[in-house]
């Protein structure tokens, strides 16, 4: 059955590769990875209103006129995506008012984050000499949409890595290689990826493949608990995989997985990081292998050259 939230996430892929295909198709953004921008003017703007609200009545209105009414263009991207409201946002900091305490902190550290990021943004030219270098906005929101790709650059809403900045790199390079992703191979073809009915194999590649950039980039993926479940279960989880994808039942594997306190999430992230790092390892000409990983668009032929679920 799916649920209320597992719905949400795949409208939201979709109104997402919607927008890109109308607002991407000629971007103007730096090629010089010390050019990135880290843009964290919400957050500023969040943590003068969470001390506005320590003496307020009315946290709707504060959120709205410190917050929202000053939102920058990833704000304004991520409200239009995720259909934030300050009563959203004002729920969820009631339900988790420690969690959201920890953003002046935060924000606290992030002159001393801005070399990090730099230094990630020189890493990932190291992997991706062609790259380009969208802006990355660091947000507040209602515990929705950790991470995602737009047509303004990164958004990535702080909650729940606001302590980890480890985790926090690894959601900004793996929206970045999305980005990548969709410059490589076209908006339109990236977009029809998403769209595209019984793609159970190219929706789990796209994720693996920004997963493996990911990894190349920072020695480590975003599902580090979902890869070594699938290490200490491979050939198990091989087995399921091929039947599901007989099936094209996803389930297991994407974002019906997240609502399933019994699965492991996303697990279709971690295959597809396998079958790219399979194949990127078996090629004689690197380079050739990382353009296939961003953009192919034959998955089953993808599959078949990495030989994966042959070994």
């Amino acid at each position: 059955m799916k649920t209320a939230s597992n719905v949400f996430f795949k409208i939201i892929t979709v109104l997402l590769i919607l927008t890109y295909q109308v607002s991407l198709a000629q971007p103007n953004y730096p090629t010089d990875p010390n050019n990135a921008e880290l843009i964290y003017s919400d957050v500023e703007n969040f943590v003068e209103a969470f001390k506005n609200l320590q003496h307020a009545t009315d946290t709707i209105a504060v959120l709205n006129q410190y917050y929202f009414e000053r939102g920058s263009a990833g704000l304004k991207e991520y409200i239009s995506k995720h259909s934030l409201t300050p009563k959203m946002l004002k729920d969820a900091i009631s339900k988790d008012p420690d969690g959201y305490a920890k953003i002046p902190e935060f924000l606290a550290e992030k002159l001393a984050f801005k070399p990090e990021f730099t230094k990630t943004m020189q890493s990932f030219h190291q992997v991706l000499s062609s790259a380009i270098y969208p802006p990355t906005y660091l947000l507040v929101g209602a515990n929705r949409g950790i991470g995602q790709a737009s047509k303004v650059g990164q958004l990535i809403t702080i909650t729940r890595v606001v302590d980890n900045n480890e985790k926090l790199k690894k959601l900004i390079v793996h929206e970045l290689a999305h980005f990548q992703q969709a410059m490589t191979m076209g908006i339109q073809a990236y977009g029809a990826l998403y769209s595209k009915a019984d793609n159970m194999l190219g929706l789990c590649l796209r994720e693996g493949g920004a997963e493996f950039i990911t990894f190349l980039v920072l020695q480590e993926i975003t599902q580090t608990k979902g890869l070594a479940h699938l290490q200490n279960n491979e050939s198990d989880l091989k087995a399921r995989f091929l039947k599901d994808l007989a099936q094209q039942d996803a389930r297991f594997w994407l974002w019906d997985s997240i609502d399933d306190p019994d699965t492991p999430q996303l697990l279709g992230y971690v295959m597809g990081y396998k079958i790219c790092d399979a194949y990127y390892q078996s090629a004689s000409d690197k380079e050739n292998a990382l353009k296939a990983i961003l953009a192919t668009t034959e998955p089953e032929a993808f599959l078949e050259a990495s030989q994966y679920f042959e070994k």
